[in-house]
């Protein structure tokens, strides 16, 4: 129990190195771990996103005998949504593979992380083939989850295939939050050509809703309808509510469902130049 509880620490910490060396200690005084420790060496390597020290350790678990749980696999899984890029999407599907295999019972919690590390790499086909393996096996999909998976739809700017998600979540019965709203806004923003009036009524809906929305939702609708239009809407449905700033919203903590860097389009990539449209440019020589 007391290297188990060294080695949480460590993870915790994400301190790696250290975490290793107390397994080797633990090993080496032939103290068998369980699969808590095990767990906590996966999550130490998966904060520090090193993959392949995550992979390593739930290999060493499955050698020793000891069956990973849902716990396990979604701790490695979270490690490749960080790692981001296509090998993490692959490795985050690969490792769900894996845990079906293994007969571990998934939840939504790991599917959306699975779906968080397809929408981090851009993949959307891939979130959407993994979001219909989990209705497949019955399970309901949560906010956080949708939010994921409109996301790289959102960044190629495809609101049709977005407004089809909120569509099914609607049908679910799932409320709206500040990530979807975020993502819906920013579809319509990125789209060629851009979508104004959907915009405005997606805002007009998400208002109605009493959402607290904060400055990533208040900066995709002004790149959507243009800075005066946005600041009319926000004077007419805000009713004096203010906007929190993403830094401080509780939902800003969440694991990269607003972009690092405060751009609209995808931060990982180079940034695309998004002409004005049409009168926009004489409007903000007009004092917008």
């Amino acid at each position: 129990a007391t290297f188990t509880a060294v080695i949480d620490a460590c993870a915790k910490s994400g301190d790696v190195p250290r975490a290793e060396r107390w397994m080797g200690r633990m090993l080496e005084q032939n103290v068998k771990p369980n699969v808590v420790t095990f767990s906590a060496m996966i999550d130490a390597c998966a904060k520090a996103g090193n993959v392949p020290r995550a992979e390593h350790w739930l290999e060493r678990m499955t050698e020793q005998g000891i069956k990973p749980n849902a716990h396990s696999f979604c701790t490695l899984i979270n490690a490749c949504a960080k790692a981001a890029g296509p090998n993490g999407a692959e490795s985050a599907e690969r490792w769900l593979d894996r845990s079906e295999e293994a007969g571990v019972v998934n939840d939504v919690v790991i599917y959306s992380s699975v779906i968080d590390a397809c929408g981090k790499a851009g993949d959307a086909e891939r979130a959407m083939r993994v979001y219909r393996r989990m209705q497949a096996n019955g399970i309901k999909p949560h906010i956080v989850a949708l939010a994921a998976l409109a996301r790289p739809f959102a960044y190629r700017g495809d609101w049709i295939k977005v407004e089809s998600i909120a569509t099914e979540m609607d049908a679910m019965g799932v409320k709206t939050n500040e990530y979807f709203v975020y993502a819906q806004l920013l579809s319509y923003a990125v789209s060629r050509p851009r979508q104004p009036d959907r915009a405005e009524e997606c805002f007009r809906r998400a208002m109605s809703t009493g959402l607290q929305g904060n400055d990533y939702v208040a900066n995709a609708l002004s790149r959507a309808v243009g800075r005066t239009r946005s600041e009319e809407l926000m004077q007419e449905l805000c009713n004096g509510r203010q906007f929190i700033p993403s830094a401080a919203a509780p939902a800003a903590r969440h694991s990269g469902l607003f972009p690092k860097s405060g751009r609209l389009d995808r931060p990982d990539l180079p940034r695309r130049r998004i002409a004005p449209q049409r009168g926009e440019a004489a409007g903000r020589g007009a004092g917008q």
